[in-house]
């Protein structure tokens, strides 16, 4: 334990004493030649001496600890400030987001009573605002005034970054048309923490999110991802698992291999490996609980299995039928195939155009 604290920022090693004093001063700090060494590290703000603090709740005078260590650094200057806020362990958050969490004059919220629990855990009383996607019209221009007064406002999501599949994206967009600072406070994201510990490939990536709820529109998603040699990232809900699998492994193909990775930074995190096909099996008859962040290879093929020409042709129809004109469904579909755009084309003419001339005629 000794060693884990030399490492920790000399400010972090303070507040671990004085919140840890009460069991484990007697044990870790034994001379004063070791508090000497601890005070000569250089200062870095993390929260890692919370990982072998076994409270259940932090106590105040920690917090008080925080704001008295942050108040050296100076008053916050007003903006909207978007914050990352732990993706399930709530030990996993950063000094200066609890420094901007505790000063903030008002806290935008995607769910109060979810968000209430942190605050609480970190005893930060700065009132809260609900701000989501059904409101966020609505907020807007309270929001705007108050940030315009000089306000310091700071905004969170249920987890992970705001503006992350997440609300926030069009409140900076507006904070930036209007010339109001708007400050990222890093922290944790889901699809990073996969991605990390998935064992694909970290070189590049595509994070796609959340599917659209459209039939035609998500196989259109699926098809342009299939044919991207990065690994690709989805948000998946739980209980359309077996839905995205299904999909997935048709335009994929079963041999893909994939990553689920669910609970993460939680007590029953895990990460499941295999192919798209053995996992369509494997949460045929088990639907996972809680979010799922999924990951698939990239195409590692530098050919892709060449379709048959029916296929094509159904794959075709199935884009035009929702909507897509004919120049766009065959950049489409070539997207997810070897074959040449303009074979592609030449066959979408062949039976698209003559039959919308047969059926005119008639």
């Amino acid at each position: 334990m000794i060693m884990l604290l030399r490492r920790l920022p000399s400010t972090a090693v303070s507040l671990a004493t004085a919140a840890l004093s009460r069991r484990y001063t007697s044990y870790l700090f034994s001379s004063q030649r070791r508090l000497q060494s601890f005070n000569s590290i250089s200062f870095y703000p993390t929260l890692s001496f919370l990982s072998f603090c076994s409270t259940s709740e932090i106590l105040p005078e920690f917090t008080d600890l925080i704001a008295d260590q942050s108040s050296k650094r100076g008053p916050l200057k007003p903006g909207l400030y978007l914050v990352g806020t732990p993706i399930g362990n709530l030990e996993d958050i950063t000094l200066r987001a609890l420094r901007v969490l505790k000063s903030a004059d008002v806290i935008l919220s995607e769910d109060t009573r979810h968000s209430g629990k942190l605050l609480h855990y970190y005893n930060i009383k700065t009132p809260l605002l609900s701000y989501h996607k059904y409101n966020e019209s609505q907020r807007e221009h309270t929001v705007l005034k108050r940030l315009k007064q000089g306000e310091i406002v700071a905004m969170i999501s249920d987890a992970g970054m705001p503006g992350i599949s997440d609300p926030g994206t069009e409140l900076a967009k507006i904070c930036v048309d209007e010339n109001i600072p708007v400050i990222p406070i890093p922290g944790p994201s889901a699809f990073l923490t996969a991605l990390s510990a998935s064992g694909l490939s970290t070189d590049e990536f595509t994070f796609v999110g959340f599917l659209p709820k459209h039939a035609g529109s998500r196989k259109e998603r699926l098809i342009a991802s299939a044919s991207e040699m990065t690994t690709q990232i989805f948000y998946v809900p739980p209980h359309k698992l077996g839905q995205f699998l299904e999909e997935s492994s048709l335009i994929f193909g079963d041999s893909r291999q994939c990553v689920i990775a669910r609970e993460l930074t939680k007590i029953h995190e895990e990460f499941w490996r295999g192919t798209l096909g053995t996992a369509k099996e494997a949460f045929s008859t088990r639907q996972p609980k809680g979010e799922i962040t999924l990951l698939i290879e990239g195409n590692s093929n530098s050919s892709v299995e060449t379709p048959s020409e029916s296929q094509l042709e159904n794959d075709l129809r199935e884009l035009i039928s929702n909507g897509h004109s004919l120049s766009s469904a065959v950049k489409l579909v070539a997207e997810g195939t070897s074959m040449k755009k303009k074979t592609i084309y030449s066959l979408a003419l062949r039976k698209f155009v003559k039959k919308t001339k047969a059926d005119d005629s008639d």
